[in-house]
């Protein structure tokens, strides 16, 4: 069992030290207090001066043992930690108090088990991601890394633990694969698809010009129930992921996948959709324009994602909402705007905006 410092107190003023350390968070709640006679002894993270309380204590070292589980994973986490760091306080502050899950694999975050000391301690326990996997009731371990400066947007996660990355994941009814260490999937962007997969399309023919691993493509067909879409899509990995989608969801039949540069395939497809999505950060500014010729010659709608700083998003509508008009312009085609709606989805940074531009147009001719 453990020496941890304790805070000795008469078993008749445990509760009034308890609630004192509590307030000043000095309460060490990875042990159990302990009786030793007539005195409690209560773990503390560190040595404590006690002014003003009404009740006699002393500070020692006791012999204690582990809390019992708990349902908070991040004292499981700490509780598999602390025996292989041997209660370094500076590497306990650094253990990570936040990560993802997908499926069973744990993603912490880039900075996670980094640095000399923590590379020693992995170094002297073999097992060391092994044991954290069982605290998570996990199978795999990895890390963060910044998302690769490519035109495919490249997941760079790093495997710790585990054979391989790929995972399936369950969202609204409906299951993605794909994996980790290749492709990337925000959790972040949950309610943008789950609103196309309650928007108003159902016979459309869509066009996803960024289409990933099917974000958005899986909710449109199988809960907005679109005719088809085509998918625009440049990673290998990507269209892998959404091929093995489109067959575990039931939608194989309603999707064609084109591979290769957007700018190739949407202007292959000019002329044939009635909504084109956009779903590029930070910008998807390059393919506005074979996005608006994409659509049909009456008309139709975008989904224009874009990062945007919080005091422009007024005037980048209306900015882009003129751009398209003036492609359309350029391309033979006399549209008006018959609506618009802008969806602020999260804070992508400080100031900064994920928002997504629906608009939606009519020629003059079905305006009516």
């Amino acid at each position: 069992m453990p020496m941890q410092l304790c805070l000795l107190v008469p078993l008749a003023d445990g509760e009034a030290a308890r609630q004192a350390l509590i307030d000043l968070d000095f309460l060490d709640k990875t042990f159990t207090p302990k009786r030793l006679g007539d005195e409690l002894a209560l773990p503390i993270q560190e040595a404590i001066i006690l002014d003003g309380v009404e009740f006699v204590h002393r500070i020692d070292t006791v012999e204690v043992k582990f809390a019992p589980p708990s349902i908070d994973p991040h004292n499981r986490l700490l509780k598999a930690i602390l025996p292989m760091i041997d209660s370094n306080k500076e590497l306990m502050q650094s253990i990570p108090k936040k990560w993802e899950r997908l499926d069973d694999l744990i993603l912490f975050p880039k900075d996670a088990f980094q640095g000399d000391n923590w590379s020693l301690v992995i170094h002297r326990n073999k097992d060391f991601f092994e044991h954290i996997a069982d605290a998570l009731k996990a199978q795999r371990i990895g890390r963060q890394q910044p998302i690769a400066d490519d035109q495919m947007r490249s997941s760079q996660v790093e495997l710790l633990h585990g054979n391989d990355a790929w995972v399936e994941v369950k969202d609204n009814g409906l299951t993605y694969g794909f994996d980790a260490t290749k492709v990337m999937y925000s959790s972040g962007n949950v309610t943008e698809r789950h609103r196309m997969a309650s928007v108003d399309a159902r016979g459309e023919v869509v066009i996803d010009a960024y289409a990933g691993i099917g974000y958005y493509t899986m909710q449109l067909l199988v809960h907005a129930n679109v005719k088809h879409v085509h998918a625009c899509e440049i990673n290998p990995n990507s269209i892998k992921a959404l091929d093995w989608s489109a067959k575990k969801n039931g939608v194989e039949s309603k999707i064609t996948i084109h591979p290769g540069d957007n700018q190739v395939t949407l202007r292959k497809l000019e002329g044939s959709a009635n909504r084109v999505l956009l779903g590029y950060l930070p910008s998807s500014e390059a393919a506005w324009e074979p996005a608006v010729r994409a659509l049909k010659a009456e008309g139709g709608t975008l989904h224009i994602h874009m990062n945007v700083e919080e005091e422009r998003i007024e005037s980048w509508s209306e900015e882009t909402m003129q751009k398209c008009l003036d492609f359309a312009e350029n391309s033979g085609r006399n549209w008006s705007i018959v609506s618009h709606h802008l969806e602020k989805v999260k804070w992508y940074a400080p100031r900064i905006r994920h928002v997504v531009l629906d608009v939606s147009f009519s020629s003059s001719n079905s305006a009516s």
